[in-house]
Order: structure tokens, then sequence, then C-alpha cells
């Protein structure tokens, strides 16, 4: 299964359509966002993805107790913490789960907020973060998404530049599945 994996849109219209249809070319039907601006959900739908995701800190969305800040995904036997930001925040609600303890219930954590793209295993958990999407370089990182291949035991993650559709960085994960 092929997923695809952004943050941090930050309402960059372009960006989100040619994310699309980068991801539609592959063959990625599922598209993990992780905040920043959760609005967002609804162009990226609207370009044919199905689109799940949790708002940014700075989204009003994160106030609302109706919305979830984190949540568990399970594709492929997987389980995938989506959250903002990869520790508390002082926006969250006291029920909103601490990504530093839910990442030992999940096979990867998938994180966003400092735009900077990044991927490690950490005590045996993938922490993934697909960068940005704003429409230039920021923070010294060109706009990128990620592009994850979940067929367990294996998790190939791909770091790949929007602009271009260059590899910026890739690494497989070989780990059991919990259970």
């Amino acid at each position: 299964m092929l997923v695809g994996v952004v943050s941090d849109t930050h309402g960059n219209r372009e960006g989100m359509l040619l994310l699309a249809a980068r991801l539609k070319s592959q063959g990625v039907e599922i598209l993990l966002h992780l905040g920043d601006d959760y609005r967002d959900h609804r162009t990226l739908s609207q370009a044919g993805l199905k689109v799940i995701g949790v708002p940014g800190v700075y989204c009003p969305e994160y106030r609302d107790p109706q919305i979830p800040n984190r949540q568990v995904v399970d594709l492929e036997g997987m389980k995938f913490l989506l959250t903002h930001t990869e520790t508390r925040h002082a926006y969250d609600d006291p029920q909103d789960l601490d990504p530093e303890l839910a990442c030992y219930e999940v096979d990867a954590v998938l994180f966003g907020h400092t735009h900077v793209p990044e991927f490690e295993a950490r005590q045996g958990v993938v922490w993934i973060n697909p960068g940005h999407l704003k429409d230039r370089t920021d923070r010294g990182h060109a706009p990128s998404f990620a592009l994850l291949h979940i067929n367990p035991p294996e998790l190939k993650v791909r770091i790949i530049r929007l602009k271009d559709g260059l590899v910026h960085q890739k690494k497989i994960f070989r780990f059991s599945p919990q259970t």
C-alpha cells in the first residue's frame, strides 16, 4: 500500500494541487495530513484524495474538542500516530495523547511543525516528518512530502521534493507489526 504524508501546507493551493497530481500518478489514494492548515483537507479531498488528518497547533480546530488533535490510524496492520508536534504542546487539551508515551503503542509517529524533513528509528518506533509544503524554501528546506510503502514487516519511507519529484531521503525500516 502506498500512502502520502504531508504537513504544514499553510494554504499553498498550487503546491497542494501539484502534490495531489504527483500522488495520484503513483497510485496513492490516501493522504495523511499533519496539520497547519486543517482547512486544506478540503482542497486535497477535492483533488481526488482520501485525506485523514489532524489540525496544527495554530489552527482554530486545534482547540475544538470535537476534532482530535492526535489520532492512531491502522494501515495494513501497522499503526501510525498522526500528530502535528512530536511532543506535548501548550495548546493541548488534557485528554490529548502524549506522543512520547503513545509512541510505544504504534509502529510509527508521523509529525510536522518544524518544517524539517527527517526520519529515524527511536527504540523500535519510526518517527517521520515529511517537511512542509509552503510555497518557498523554509528553514533551509524546500517543500517536500513523504511517500510510505507499507508492506509488513517493511516500511519504505521516501521524502520527496515537491518541485521536481526527486527523492531527497529514503530508507527501509524492518520490524514486526505490533499485535
